[in-house]
């Protein structure tokens, strides 16, 4: 009789182990439903790109996470903050006005984009293996400023960073460009 009492025993644990992972398994896939359930307010408050105001050089497509990656690494290889480029809003002193072109700094700042640009197209992205990618930066601002906006100081010690001239030394591409400039 003990037996039967023990099966019957096992039988109830059995039926309430099953009942219990039952009511889990069902849990579970009644989460994953919601979980994979499209979020309806977010498709309802996406806002397309608004056309950007005033950009002269950077893309009109540029994202706004980009733009602001980009000017922050821009910020950073000068050593200034935002307003080095950008005035006060005349409507909020607090705010900047990113549209206005009343700072010299941000028209120097386009003439360098062009430059960087221009000589990473010219000179590096030539060399590039093929299929040559659409976007190569060797050059970038950090390159010469090093944190700071006028790299004039540092700039003007290269020549000592460099050996001085040695004729004993192999100049054939020095003579070779000369010799294009006289012709």
């Amino acid at each position: 009789m003990s037996q039967f009492t023990n099966n019957k025993d096992l039988m109830k644990t059995y039926k309430k182990l099953l009942v219990f992972l039952s009511t889990i398994g069902i849990l579970v896939v009644v989460m994953s439903f919601y979980s994979f359930k499209a979020d309806l307010r977010a498709s309802e408050s996406y806002v397309p790109q608004t056309p950007w105001e005033n950009l002269k050089v950077l893309p009109q497509n540029i994202s706004k996470d980009s733009l602001e990656h980009l000017m922050k690494n821009f910020a950073m290889s000068l050593g200034v903050k935002c307003n080095h480029c950008h005035v006060s809003s005349s409507t909020d002193p607090k705010e900047l006005d990113f549209a206005s072109d009343a700072k010299i700094e941000k028209e120097i700042a386009r003439g360098m984009i062009k430059m960087t640009n221009d000589l990473n197209d010219n000179y590096f992205k030539p060399y590039f293996p093929e299929p040559i990618p659409n976007q190569v930066h060797v050059v970038n601002c950090v390159m010469c400023h090093r944190g700071t906006v006028n790299p004039e100081k540092y700039l003007s010690q290269m020549g000592g960073m460099y050996k001085t001239y040695d004729p004993e030394r192999d100049n054939r591409k020095e003579k070779e460009l000369e010799a294009q400039r006289k012709q």
